[in-house]
């Protein structure tokens, strides 16, 4: 596959619903030029599945954008997310600018609209399985075919020549572990209550009891909360997303 164009194009969309009421979305990330195409499949709608196309768009392509695009949806719109990109671009002594879709203000010129139409027609009428992982591995697959062998191209012929010259930057070499890492933003800071309770989101949050008392930090990560203080790491709690996505599942329904 050639090298994708700086700037990248992101979106959430809804693959199927189970019988029991459960949605597969998928969210895609791809090049301004339609030449690459990434992505993932989950079963929540938050920063997770945004981070996890990053991931995989930035290990596919060897690439970081220069502006990254993405429609109208909160869950890219956070801490988390933009933290990630500012850590990444960091690490390459580069800039990535976060745009975010404004109401009535599209950026992408449909090309979003077109790209989850396609995977409608070509990937999720074809797909009817109610499990995650092997849905995941069958969009692996589906993923492969749209940049090596169906050419998701938008444009017939070779595009202009300043556009080519504006990507010409070194590859980037990451592990999956080194992306995840910078997948981290402080949160919050919150004093230890009697028996190692932690206040956060109206959510109880359990630690150590010896930490009563204790001014500690809430880090939110790829994988969940972090409680730490400064480098130290207290202890992490894996539920923390399945709280948090509860939580905003209830605020959209009030």
């Amino acid at each position: 596959m050639k090298r994708p164009h700086s700037m990248w194009h992101g979106d959430v969309m809804t693959g199927t619903r189970l019988p029991n009421g459960t949605l597969f979305y998928q969210c895609t990330i791809e090049d301004d030029y339609s030449r690459g195409y990434s992505g993932h499949i989950a079963t929540c709608k938050d920063a997770r599945i945004v981070l996890h196309a990053l991931i995989d768009a930035i290990l596919r392509w060897k690439s970081i954008p220069t502006c990254f695009h993405y429609d109208n949806g909160g869950e890219a719109k956070c801490k988390l997310v933009q933290t990630f990109l500012q850590n990444v671009a960091q690490k390459c002594n580069k800039e990535i600018t976060f745009i975010p879709t404004k109401l009535y203000h599209p950026q992408g010129n449909g090309k979003k609209e077109r790209a989850h139409k396609d995977d409608r027609r070509d990937f999720w009428r074809k797909n009817k399985s109610k499990d995650l992982k092997y849905t995941q591995k069958k969009f692996e697959k589906y993923l492969y075919w749209r940049n090596e062998k169906k050419g998701h191209f938008a444009l017939k012929g070779k595009p202009s020549i300043t556009r080519l010259q504006e990507n010409k930057k070194p590859l980037q070499k990451f592990t999956r572990k080194q992306l995840e890492n910078l997948a981290k933003v402080k949160i919050a800071e919150r004093r230890v209550k009697p028996l190692g309770i932690v206040y956060l989101f109206n959510k109880i949050y359990h630690v150590e009891p010896k930490l009563k008392g204790s001014k500690v930090e809430l880090w939110e990560t790829l994988k969940g909360l972090e409680i730490r203080n400064g480098k130290r790491i207290y202890c992490f709690i894996e539920e923390y997303w399945e709280k948090k996505s509860k939580l905003s599942n209830v605020v959209e329904m009030t």
